[in-house]
């Protein structure tokens, strides 16, 4: 009797952990191939270094490769609920406890060499409630969540770990390297060299990587998907002496959320890089961005970085928020001549056009060195621009400093919004037996361990569906 076929598309956080949980069920009775479009782990490394210790080039990150894009930036893992989705919604449609899925996922990272320190906003109550007073006296919002970091430079080992252990006790299979460029209602995937294979079960994780690629594959299939809100903004750096007292003492990637006062938007930090790095991302053809890198578990900068994101949904006649942020970035890769556009607040503030000679006099300096000085107002619009200066302004009084004329701006920072793909509560397509759906890609989570909680769900619909056809 052959082996039950599994292929899984993506090997990020969501399909690592899916893999992992039909493994544990099955083992070796099913046989289970894992197929990425990026790199394997050995070409993450930094080409310049024999170890990834900079961040000052861009680290092969024009796909994001076995591990996924999460953990090849800081790596955060963020243990709540609420973050990266409605969690203990999606565990409880299935009888799931979301506080014992994402024990077990952090178990896995830790099994695997994730550092032991545990980041806890409850182990200094002082500073907690100082924070939390400061934040209240402006309307902002502080979410306390425990975290673990990974960093940059541990993440290779970790994931590495992570493929060692699926090859070794289940036989598990990765094809790195391996585009997909279609799949059918069959179960068909087809491979660049017009072969194809077909499998009893498939489960599309791409990331968010593979997000347009999934939706235009839906839409030929008939599978319905819906927009969702786009996160767009920039990435802020300062001195990291100005986050010392809330990134030490009390989170290491803190949450504020603001509702910006002329537009009522609502704008957030996301992915603190605490004694950080600025890395330039290559999206696709002509379209760049930035985001952050947190090299180690005590960082090595003298600056901290974060991404200040404004959400933004649409409707008719433009729904399409992809488009809409894709269309953003473009315009600002076209000015910066292909390279991260920079400013200083000051100079946006007052409608200036940063220019080499002043970046180099700045206080702040840039951790990225492939930029462009120029004008982001030229690029944003003028409702984005308005939000983030007043959230800025708002955010100072929590963040004293970060308002400065010397803070350093960057541009496009955006992530982009994956269409949700129409499910059941397994994260079964509604439409086509068999094609299941996890991950940020699928606009199912957003970040590590909210996709990883997806991957386990899809993974146990997997697995109910194998048992009941036995």
């Amino acid at each position: 009797m052959s082996k039950i076929k599994i292929a899984i598309v993506g090997a990020g956080s969501a399909g690592l952990f899916a893999a992992n949980e039909i493994g544990k069920q099955l083992g070796k009775e099913v046989e289970i191939k894992i197929f990425d479009a990026g790199p394997p782990i050995e070409k993450r490394i930094c080409p310049q270094k024999e170890e990834f210790e900079c961040a000052q080039c861009d680290p092969c990150r024009i796909m994001s490769g076995i591990g996924g894009a999460g953990v090849w930036s800081s790596g955060i893992l963020n243990f709540n609920k609420k973050i990266g989705g409605d969690l203990e919604k999606l565990c409880s449609a299935i009888d799931l406890e979301v506080e014992q899925v994402i024990q077990q996922i952090d178990y896995l990272f830790l099994e695997n060499g994730a550092p032991d320190k545990i980041f806890d906003p409850y182990r200094n109550k002082e500073e907690l409630k100082d924070l939390r007073r400061k934040c209240a006296a402006v309307d902002v919002r502080f979410v306390p969540i425990r975290q673990r970091l990974l960093g940059s430079k541990n993440t290779p080992k970790i994931i590495k770990s992570i493929q060692n252990s699926l090859e070794t006790k289940y036989d598990i299979q990765f094809f790195p390297n391996t585009k997909i460029p279609a799949f059918d209602k069959d179960k068909n995937l087809y491979f660049a060299n017009n072969k194809k294979e077909q499998f009893d079960y498939i489960l599309l994780a791409p990331g968010r990587w593979g997000m347009i690629w999934l939706s235009e594959q839906c839409e030929k299939l008939g599978i319905k998907t819906f927009y969702k809100a786009l996160d767009i903004g920039v990435r802020v750096e300062v001195p990291s002496i100005i986050l010392d007292e809330i990134c030490e003492k009390v989170q290491r990637d803190p949450k504020f959320h603001i509702i910006t006062p002329k537009y009522k938007d609502f704008i957030r930090t996301f992915c603190v890089n605490h004694k950080g790095y600025v890395v330039k991302e290559n999206y696709e053809e002509n379209v760049v961005g930035v985001n952050g890198h947190q090299i180690s578990l005590n960082g090595d900068s003298d600056n901290s970085n974060f991404a200040f994101l404004i959400r933004q949904k649409l409707t008719s006649p433009l729904e399409d928020t992809t488009k809409y942020g894709r269309s953003i970035a473009l315009q600002t890769s076209i000015l910066g001549g292909y390279k991260p556009l920079i400013q200083t607040l000051g100079d946006l503030r007052d409608g200036h056009r940063s220019r080499r000679s002043l970046i180099k006099r700045n206080p702040v300096q840039p951790t990225l060195n492939d930029f462009t000085p120029g004008d982001i107002a030229m690029a944003y619009p003028y409702r984005f621009i308005t939000d983030i200066l007043e959230g800025l302004e708002i955010l100072d009084n929590v963040i004293p400093g970060v308002n400065n004329n010397s803070t350093l701006i960057y541009a496009p920072e955006f992530k982009r919004s994956a269409k949700k793909v129409n499910t059941n509560e397994y994260l079964e397509s509604k439409e086509i037996d068999g094609i299941f759906f996890a991950g940020d890609g699928a606009g199912m989570s957003r970040g590590i361990v909210a996709a990883a909680l997806t991957g386990i769900i899809a993974a146990k619909g997997i697995l109910n569906k194998i048992i009941n056809n036995q």
